[in-house]
């Protein structure tokens, strides 16, 4: 029984945005750099959605430009893919990562306290350092003195604290968070004198903040507006590397848990915001897809030097680290027999192009329609 869970594969990045095909019935020379073809595997020409009648074996073949200038072809996986043996296909489209958002707010301010907020964090990278252990940070401010001795919650500008933790945070220098100032009220340049209206939870300037404290030194306590702030998570930064990329996560972003540790005892409160998101189709991932395929793709098994522990060099990368990628999956069973017995092994082939071109999505997937169900388009 095939086990679908360890089967070859084989990535195919598109650079050239044609169509499909370099047209039907021409040879795989005839393939521009970064195109993608279907040919037809008994006959080796190209064939597409309207070829009548639809053989029963192709493959596809991407034309790419070597390290020396030449052009050679990066097939699917597998000798052939046979009408019988295809499981199904599936398209994943590119998505943009985003981080997670939490506001620390509706808390009041005494002079002269420590205060305390403690941030864990959770990411790829912080779990392969020291494995589900907690990683955590403390960030500590003090109050200044009220010159009027007053004491008890309330006695500061709550928009003191938010400016003392919006700039004891961003100071730090492991960047593993950044702290900015929300509005807490609904503010207007008419009422509150900032430089420009605020919605409850938007993002303020630092002199608008200040603008408060200053609007708020003649306001009654009922009318006296605030500043929170919220704490964006920073995503995992992508490196450069050379054959084998040891810094590699496919999950960039991190997960905060807040907590108010210290000062906060009689007011204050975390909200989540925005959870993270996860980007897909990134450059990054699609040239780590080639790293485990290249294997399969004429640079052996081995990426390393037993002798010197340095990166062979064998590996083509075709992909991107800077472009975005749609993809689909192309699944299937190769059948063979040999020896008086029958072999069957899951094979998969990934189509990986920018993005923003639908074109050529809509074509693989139209080709794979008409390919599986032996019914081509009519033209």
């Amino acid at each position: 029984m095939s086990n679908r869970n360890n089967d070859v594969f084989k990535v195919l990045p598109v650079t050239n945005c044609n169509l499909l095909d370099p047209g039907a019935g021409v040879s795989i020379e005839n393939l521009a750099v970064g195109q993608l073809g279907a040919f037809d595997a008994a006959t080796n020409l190209a064939v597409d959605q309207f070829t009548s009648p639809m053989p029963k074996e192709v493959f596809f073949a991407l034309a790419y430009t070597t390290p020396s200038g030449g052009v050679d072809y990066r097939t699917s996986a597998g000798q052939v893919i046979q009408r019988q043996g295809v499981v199904g296909f599936t398209e994943k489209l590119c998505s943009t990562g985003a981080p997670m958002k939490v506001t620390v707010g509706n808390f009041k301010a005494e002079c002269d306290t420590e205060y305390g907020v403690r941030v864990e964090f959770r990411n790829a990278r912080i779990n392969r350092i020291q494995g589900y252990n907690q990683f955590s940070k403390a960030y500590m401010v003090t109050t200044p003195c009220c010159d009027d001795c007053a004491e008890g919650c309330g006695s500061l500008d709550a928009n003191v604290l938010t400016q003392l933790f919006v700039a004891n945070i961003n100071a730090d220098e492991s960047g593993l968070v950044l702290a900015q100032s929300v509005a807490r009220q609904t503010l207007t340049t008419a009422t509150h004198g900032t430089s420009v209206n605020y919605a409850a939870g938007a993002v303020m300037t630092s002199a608008d903040v200040a603008r408060l404290i200053v609007f708020n030194s003649t306001a009654l306590a009922a009318a006296q507006v605030f500043a929170d702030f919220q704490l964006v998570s920073q995503p995992l930064s992508i490196g450069s590397f050379c054959q084998v990329n040891l810094q590699y996560y496919k999950l960039l972003e991190t997960v905060l848990i807040v907590s108010l540790i210290e000062g906060f005892g009689c007011s204050g409160a975390t909200t989540v915001n925005q959870y993270p998101v996860y980007a897909e189709g990134t450059g990054n991932n699609i040239l780590q897809k080639e790293y485990h395929a290249s294997g399969n793709a004429g640079s052996g098994p081995y990426k390393l030097s037993g002798v010197t522990g340095t990166a062979y060099g064998n590996i083509s990368y075709l992909a991107d680290k800077n472009t975005n990628y749609d993809q689909i999956i192309l699944e299937y069973n190769q059948t063979s027999e040999s020896g008086w017995q029958e072999y069957s092994n899951p094979l998969s082939t990934i189509f990986a192009y920018e993005c923003s071109d639908c074109n050529l999505g809509n074509s693989i997937k139209n080709f794979l329609t008409a390919f599986i169900t032996n019914t081509p388009l009519i033209d």
